[in-house]
């Protein structure tokens, strides 16, 4: 695909290099050379950084630079585009004014796209001469690395453009949630906007100290960072013109800052002084101060789109987890909490009046997780069990059952706590008869696992609690290995270091085409620590497994495939498909010998030959006497597909 990006700056070069890196012609234009060479430097140091880390070969940097063109000239930039995404800087008559140059330099076939947090994309559109061909596509900042986009249907936009663009987000990696209404906002930063603007009048209004509640917000809520925290890191500025572009009222504080050109850790001063780092906060100063204060305007928002239909509970908990770090999500969050408490802390506020549906929700009974329904089902005994970091998911009709990792914010990297719930999961599932094979997975399109979460060890001096972490793991990957059913690692994304060691310890792994894997714990000085160095010694030989851990190497899917780390690899567009048709197979066959076959197997590079021959006779007199062997050989006979009852 030919892609056309307007803007050359912090947005602009980081989507040319990612839709680069991803197979797509790019032409980046802007106004002087100058912003181009800045641009295309930028470019050439991020791809530099990438090689550095083994995230890419150097080849493949060299291929992604040689497809971008800089240039001044817009209809060069766009004369022969497909899509076109303007990403200049944030102010509505800018670009509308840029949209209206588009659409006179752009062939007919061109669509239109707005890289905007904010502004209204039917505005753009009206400035064309194609309202039906203009879309949002608002990209987080740093393109190369945030895992969502968020795509905005304008008031004119066809199904045409919205599907076209939807299937250009995915080709870059990313996942795309679908915004059905030009709302002010769109989802992320209309539900994020009171996480900063609601702290700044608590803090102007009552005199409670920021680092009382950034500490409140990251320790207590579970927020990466504090309000303030993430206005320093985002800019005081950009959040100024962000409340000016709304019309709402502006704190004090906020625009003595932005007069003051304090605007955050880019100048070394906002709300916080950068001389030494990073703000020290500790859990102790965040407990006078209850965080449903700050929660509660921002799941009023994200309730008030569920009632305009701009899209679903699940879809809006995904864009706030991907792309602002929401911990489970506005609306999972208002279940936990409960409905009811929510209305209660809303009721009376000075700046945010109770979305309607909240009150219906009360009215109704719909109160959360305590009565079982709220934004979520909540029945005990359903197909669905959410857990704080898993979703498990049982189809009774195929006997598969499907554990996801659910943190795709923080791509789905493995904590304490994720090792508890996987080995809850794993206890639970085992319960179920019904369940005959299990599959792992990750949340959102771009990781599987990346590894450890290593914010889970903060101190990393602490070696004691690394060790305890790495022999939890080891525990609950073990459990994994000898499941009594099949078990399938579907990679969908990135499998580096404990990620991939929770894949080996799977009977299969089926990769998506874009997935990477590697054993790249070497690259940060440290060893794998999850059964890495023996399972893949088993999978792999000797020498190959050496040379993935002492390389830290990160494998296309089908160099994983090539030397036997992985089943098989799929195209990205048939991977769940293959993964479930691959799964029920599994499921159909006899429960009984399925079971004592894995056995066999997992233990045969542990005894010697002739002890392990005398296990497979026994197991063989065992599954003589089952009623599965009597269905297998009528099955056989009347020419059927045996139906094993596990008996």
């Amino acid at each position: 695909m030919k892609i056309a990006v307007i803007g050359a700056g912090e947005m602009g070069h980081g989507i040319a290099e990612l839709a680069a890196l991803h197979g797509h012609d790019v032409r980046m234009r802007d106004i002087k050379q100058e912003y181009l060479d800045r641009g295309m430097e930028r470019i050439r140091w991020s791809l530099g950084k990438l090689v550095e880390k083994n995230q890419i070969r150097q080849a493949e940097a060299d291929v992604a630079l040689a497809r971008i063109h800089a240039t001044l000239d817009l209809r060069e930039a766009c004369h022969d585009a497909d899509v076109a995404i303007e990403a200049v800087f944030e102010d509505a008559e800018l670009k509308k004014k840029v949209f209206h140059e588009l659409d006179a330099a752009a062939p007919q076939k061109t669509i239109l796209a707005s890289n905007t947090s904010a502004l209204p994309i039917t505005n753009m559109a009206l400035a064309t001469k194609r309202p039906q061909k203009v879309v949002g596509m608002h990209f987080f900042n740093p393109p190369m690395l945030m895992p969502l986009i968020e795509v905005i249907r304008a008031d004119t936009t066809s199904d045409a453009t919205l599907a076209a663009t939807v299937e250009l987000t995915k080709s870059l990696g990313k996942t795309p949630i679908v915004v059905r209404k030009d709302v002010p906002g769109f989802i992320t930063s209309r539900v994020l906007g009171p996480y900063f603007e609601e702290a700044a009048w608590i803090h102007e209004q009552e005199g409670i100290p920021i680092e009382t509640i950034d500490a409140a917000m990251r320790f207590r809520a579970g927020f990466p960072m504090g309000p303030f925290e993430l206005a320093d890191q985002v800019g005081v500025d950009v959040l100024h013109h962000l409340i000016v572009n709304a019309n709402r009222p502006m704190p004090k504080a906020v625009q003595a800052l932005v007069d003051a050109k304090k605007v955050g850790r880019k100048v070394g001063a906002g709300f916080y002084a950068y001389a030494e780092g990073r703000p020290k906060l500790t859990p102790e100063m965040g407990t006078t101060f209850e965080p449903i204060r700050i929660l509660a305007p921002m799941i009023n928002e994200a309730a008030e789109l569920v009632s305009l239909d701009v899209a679903s509970p699940a879809e809006i908990d995904e864009a706030m987890r991907l792309g602002t770090a929401f911990p489970k999500g506005p609306l999972a969050t208002a279940d936990d909490l409960g409905i009811d408490v929510l209305l209660a802390a809303l009721n009376g506020h000075p700046r945010s009046r109770p979305a309607k549906i909240l009150g219906e929700m009360v009215a109704r009974g719909d109160l959360g997780v305590k009565s079982g329904k709220g934004f979520y089902e909540h029945r005990s005994g359903g197909a669905m069990t959410r857990y704080e970091t898993l979703l498990v998911t049982t189809d009774a009709a195929s006997m598969v059952a499907t554990v996801t990792l659910n943190r795709p914010d923080r791509l789905n990297t493995l904590s304490p706590q994720v090792f508890d719930e996987l080995e809850q999961s794993l206890i639970e599932l085992d319960r179920h008869a019904d369940v005959r094979c299990v599959v792992i997975t990750g949340a959102g399109d771009r990781a599987f696992s990346a590894g450890a979460d290593l914010t889970s060890f903060s101190d990393i001096s602490k070696a004691f609690k690394v060790w305890q972490f790495s022999r939890r793991a080891e525990e609950v990957f073990s459990r994994l290995a000898n499941f009594p059913r099949p078990t399938i690692a579907a990679i969908n994304g990135h499998c580096f270091g404990g990620g991939l060691e929770l894949a080996i310890a799977c009977d299969f792994r089926i990769a998506a085409k874009r997935a990477k894997l590697g054993q790249t714990e070497v690259n940060i000085g440290l060893v794998p620590g999850a059964g890495g160095s023996q399972r893949l010694v088993r999978i792999l030989g000797q020498p190959k497994a050496k040379e993935l851990v002492f390389l830290g190497s990160r494998l296309s899917a089908q160099e994983a495939a090539a030397i036997g780390l992985v089943t098989k690899t799929v195209e990205n567009e048939a991977f769940d498909s293959e993964v479930r048709s691959f799964a029920e197979k599994l499921a159909k066959q006899a429960p009984i010998a399925i079971r004592l076959a894995k056995t066999l197997l997992n233990r045969s590079g542990d005894v010697p030959i002739d002890a392990a021959l005398e296990m497979e006779a026994m197991a063989f007199g065992l599954v003589a006497s089952t009623e599965d062997i009597y269905e297998g050989l009528q099955a056989f006979m009347e020419k059927r597909e045996p139906k094993f009852k596990g008996q």
